[in-house]
């Protein structure tokens, strides 16, 4: 009686499980997805994990779209006269990105949580216009602090903003990305990457007299004469990058 009986359990247990499996659809379904947001724009696919769980595993890309840019005053050469410079920012912002997503209804309302990885430099600032001239390019540039700056041979003077290559994310939205009763699905999502900024140079520092080592320095608003109104400083104190992006789907099988 009690084999009889272990052997009942046990054919329920192997007839039940399949139907489990089913019903909690462990990526039984795929969906391709075309984002825009912050990060640009860029292609996801999504499979569901249960229930109340997804994941998004896609790719985005920030193009440069437009070059901001601004004046800055400079010290330039060996005799430190000034010089007004126009800097312009060249964005190329790529990413991959990997998102877990929990649904407590099933659908609808979600929270994200998951991580972006790319280039550690997010985008490279340089002088708009020659300021230099010709006979200087590649031996003369400007001066950050005790680091002096030195120009390419085509006397383009250059910079980066840095942040990490690898940056947490935690957000919160609304939509299902992919669904086994519907062909077309859609998501809108608002959160965080948790990162830090920082605004460097590579030149020959003379704060040692004599040596001119080749080194990187961190720029400050100090550095810019604080004609950026402070923003530089204030990036550091704020190691985060706010997202939005917004997505549809199309369900594959």
């Amino acid at each position: 009686m009690k084999k009889l009986i272990i052997f009942i359990l046990t054919v329920v247990a192997l007839a039940t499980f399949p139907s489990q499996r089913a019903s909690a659809q462990y990526f039984d379904h795929l969906a391709l997805g075309i984002s825009a947001g912050v990060d640009g724009f860029g292609l996801q696919l999504a499979a569901p994990i249960g229930k109340q769980f997804q994941m998004r595993a896609g790719y985005s890309c920030l193009p440069p779209m437009w070059k901001p840019h601004k004046s800055f005053h400079f010290e330039e050469g060996e005799d430190h006269h000034d010089a007004e410079v126009d800097i312009e920012a060249l964005v190329l912002f790529h990413n991959a990105n990997l998102m877990f997503d929990w649904h407590p209804a099933g659908k609808g309302f979600f929270f994200s949580v998951g991580a972006f990885a790319g280039p550690s430099t997010a985008l490279t600032v340089r002088n708009r216009n020659q300021f230099l001239a010709e006979e200087d390019w590649g031996t003369s540039g400007i001066w950050v602090g005790d680091v002096l700056v030195t120009s390419d041979p085509n006397g383009n003077v250059a910079g980066k903003i840095k942040i990490w290559p690898v940056r947490p994310y935690v957000g919160f939205g609304y939509g299902t990305p992919v669904r086994a009763d519907k062909r077309v699905g859609f998501n809108i999502e608002l959160g965080t990457c948790f990162t830090n900024y920082k605004v460097s140079v590579t030149g020959r520092d003379y704060s040692t007299y004599g040596t001119g080592e080749l080194t990187e320095v961190t720029v400050t608003s100090e550095n810019l004469n604080n004609e950026d109104k402070g923003i530089v400083d204030k990036m550091r104190k704020f190691p985060i990058l706010p997202m939005l992006r917004f997505g549809v789907f199309f369900r594959l099988f």
